[in-house]
């Protein structure tokens, strides 16, 4: 079992994912900071099956070093566009845009995965109870609707039984005084 190759905090956390862009194993946490961070996002993420394995020779991207434009195609990237989130050459970046040497930019993700990660690990047990208190307060919730459910039906149907009741007597009470009124007319 291969642990992953961006851990920064020197823990040994087993690899689940392989990232095609930046040929890295990566632990479900730092997978999930992959996910989430604006510049790798968009990377190729496969799992370690033997499957996907197999995928891995036609997925991967060379790392790119060096620049594209025709120009200055042996100038190696070694800037960071931070506004067009790129990498660039010395030739190729805009003056106005926020430009920083990739070594610096390494630091500044490496130091906010640091800080991700000890997030993460911070929130987690917290979120692990508050799922637990939802769940717990979802079943709550259910029993005590099934509890009122029960508890009206079975008042309606008392309710139901009662009128039910209540209308036979008067019916018969009625038949009564009808019975006996047309009794008195008939013998008059």
């Amino acid at each position: 079992e291969k642990s992953c190759d961006a851990c920064i905090d020197g823990s040994t956390r087993p690899a689940v994912v392989f990232c095609c862009t930046c040929h890295h194993l990566l632990c479900k946490l730092c997978n999930d900071y992959h996910k989430h961070n604006k510049i790798m996002c968009h990377h190729r993420i496969i799992g370690l099956d033997k499957e996907s394995l197999k995928l891995l020779p036609s997925l991967m991207k060379p790392t790119e070093r060096f620049c594209s434009q025709p120009l200055h195609v042996k100038d190696e990237l070694t800037l960071y566009c931070e506004t067009c989130q790129l990498l660039t050459c010395r030739e190729c970046f805009h003056k106005d845009h926020r430009i920083t040497d990739i070594s610096n930019i390494a630091k500044v993700h490496r130091d906010a995965m640091r800080e991700a990660l000890v997030c993460a690990q911070e929130v987690t047990p917290k979120l692990i109870t508050a799922i637990d208190a939802n769940d717990k307060m979802a079943k709550q919730t259910e029993t005590t609707r099934e509890n009122a459910t029960l508890i009206i039906t079975q008042a309606s149907e008392k309710l139901q039984q009662t009128i039910e009741e209540r209308k036979k007597t008067l019916l018969s009470e009625m038949e009564a005084i009808s019975l006996s009124k047309t009794t008195a007319l008939t013998l008059h």
